[in-house]
């Protein structure tokens, strides 16, 4: 089954190479829409630049930050509405606000307040908060009660029954509210970089490909950011299995 999807996978990857030559073929216009063959060449370009490296771990940095607080914000505040409906009922109307804001102004009063350095890392928080802690608390709910009730028969604290007990049945929500999260932020990370006009970074060079009519630049950056995304979340795949298995 495992060989099976690997093969599909792969003939959509064939097939979607294929129209887009065909596409490029009929446009013939680099400026508009490269060939496959220049953009995967401008790829490997890169690999022998010290500043495609700069640029990647400067953005990685910034985005695994947001990630990482909105997560471990998002995880405990969760599990306290979880446990306690008081808890819950105040901050539902926090979370129903923090979800109507567009994007666009968290970015724009985010640039506004904070340096560039830090706007991306503080973007990417605001966004994903909400969207990991409703998969969190959803996993939550998802517990069965008879479960929870037998759990209470013990005389456990709270702490070891979430490591021992309510971890292992979350880790479906939990990879997915990462997994999610990660591709979200590389997006919105990406786009407040560009916005913020950051000295080093892939939003950076991005947007000098822009302002340099470099098509087939910005076609390879892409081309990068999916393949960083693919390897971050089998990364992260691979560390659920190991430690929740």
């Amino acid at each position: 089954m495992f060989r099976s999807s690997k093969i599909r996978i792969l003939t959509s990857f064939l097939v979607l190479i294929l129209l887009w030559q065909l596409a490029a073929f009929t446009i013939d216009n680099d400026w508009l829409l490269p060939y496959p063959i220049q953009v995967f060449h401008r790829m490997i370009d890169f690999l022998f630049y010290p500043s495609f490296y700069q640029a990647i771990g400067a953005s990685l940095r910034r985005i695994l930050i947001g990630l990482g607080f909105a997560f471990v914000l998002a995880f405990l505040c969760a599990s306290a509405s979880f446990k306690s409906k008081l808890f819950e009922d105040i901050f539902t109307p926090v979370l129903v606000l923090s979800r109507s804001i567009p994007n666009i102004s968290y970015i724009l009063i985010v640039l506004v307040w904070f340096n560039s350095e830090m706007s991306s890392a503080i973007i990417c928080f605001l966004i994903l908060f909400p969207t990991i802690y409703s998969s969190l608390y959803n996993g939550w709910k998802d517990i069965d009660d008879e479960l929870l009730s037998v759990m209470r028969l013990y005389q456990t604290s709270f702490i070891y029954r979430v490591r021992k007990v309510y971890f292992p049945l979350l880790k479906s929500s939990i990879y997915a509210s990462i997994a999610n999260g990660l591709s979200l932020a590389c997006k919105v990370g990406i786009m407040a970089e560009i916005f913020s006009q950051v000295q080093i970074g892939i939003g950076r060079q991005m947007n000098l490909c822009r302002l340099n009519f470099d098509m087939i630049g910005l076609f390879a950056w892409t081309g990068w950011i999916v393949i960083l995304l693919v390897f971050l979340e089998n990364i992260i795949r691979k560390i659920l299995r190991k430690e929740l298995d």
